[in-house]
């Protein structure tokens, strides 16, 4: 009886994929000093992947340290 409520449940629900929706930072270049912050950093993008497309914004982030 397990088996086919197991085989109902498959035709009915889609099962689930490995491709998860994410978002991370990336770096747009090496450590600079800004006078604005007067700080040592690196100028940071975010980027997203959805569906397995990925898109960056502009380098608007800045994280202080390298």
């Amino acid at each position: 009886m397990t088996n086919l409520m197991d085989k109902v449940l498959d035709r009915l629900v889609p099962r689930a994929t490995a491709a998860a929706d994410t978002s991370f930072y990336q770096n747009c270049t090496g450590c600079t000093h800004v006078d604005v912050y007067d700080a040592i950093g690196r100028w940071q993008k975010l980027c997203h992947v959805v569906g397995g497309r990925t898109s960056c914004g502009q380098c608007t982030y800045f994280k202080i340290g390298c």
